[in-house]
């Protein structure tokens, strides 16, 4: 069974909650994306628990973190990671996101260079007129957020089920959970950085893996463009994984885990 503990973090007065496996491992830190919460990595953290000190934040207005306020910007969740390493006394943790987490986890190498051992980005939304997917939620996301507040759990279960078949059953609970937990304000501020991919891609300084989808928000174009973008010493990889939309760990976990742990097998100690 998967063990975790949880606890609370104030990060310039934001209560952050965060998951962790523990142990005397490297750190891994893990980002949702927009509408999940951390327990939505559960399958990932699993595996990577095993060599890993893997934590799981929720977001500023997700989960069981406080909600946005008048003030919050996309600026906002990566100056909490970088408290979150910093008061947890991480050197250097492996960051990965998903989405809103993943462009969290190029804004955090971009703005702290020096605090990632290497980001690993999984379908970032870097939207552009090569996108071949749709943005997830739906365009008209506080329509699809009042309809999921008049559900039950259990019929939010019964949906993903029905809606996802590929799907494995770990992910289907903390995804219904995270519907009915996160701020539903967060489409009334900008949550990703308005700057595009060509102009922060040359800006990342550590190892990065860029994980697309067959038919996500980044195309194969847009990767082999970010490789030519790319400026650091440190290496970038793109992998792109096959029968997989946005939701990519999702709908294909052992060609993405498999990409995963073999980027990770490469970092140097």
């Amino acid at each position: 069974m998967f063990k975790y503990t949880e606890a609370d973090l104030n990060i310039d007065g934001v209560k952050i909650h965060y998951y962790r496996t523990g142990g005397d491992k490297p750190p891994l830190i893990l980002l949702h994306g927009a509408t999940d919460n951390g327990l939505c990595w559960t399958a990932t953290a699993e595996v990577l628990g095993e060599k890993y000190d893997v934590v799981m934040p929720d977001a500023q207005g997700h989960g069981l973190s406080d909600r946005l306020d008048k003030n919050f910007t996309f600026r906002n969740h990566s100056k909490q990671v970088a408290g979150l390493v910093k008061q947890l006394g991480f050197k250097k943790p492996v960051i990965m996101g998903h989405s809103m987490g993943a462009g969290t986890a190029v804004n955090v190498a971009v703005g702290y260079p020096e605090l990632s051992r290497a980001i690993i980005l999984e379908d970032p939304a870097w939207l552009t007129q090569d996108t071949v997917g749709p943005p997830e939620p739906p365009v008209d996301p506080r329509g699809y957020l009042t309809s999921l507040s008049k559900k039950t759990l259990e019929e939010l279960i019964a949906e993903c089920r029905a809606l996802n078949p590929k799907w494995a059953e770990v992910e289907i609970r903390p995804w219904a959970e995270s519907k009915l937990q996160f701020d539903p304000r967060l489409f009334d501020f900008t949550a990703i950085n308005p700057r595009s991919y060509k102009e922060q891609v040359p800006e990342i300084k550590c190892p990065t893996l860029l994980v697309i989808a067959e038919s996500g928000l980044v195309s194969r174009a847009t990767a082999e463009d970010a490789a030519k973008l790319w400026k650091s010493e440190h290496p970038f990889r793109w992998v792109q994984i096959k029968c997989t939309g946005h939701n990519i760990r999702r709908e294909n976990f052992p060609d993405y885990r498999d990409a995963v742990l073999d980027f990770l097998k490469e970092l140097p100690d």
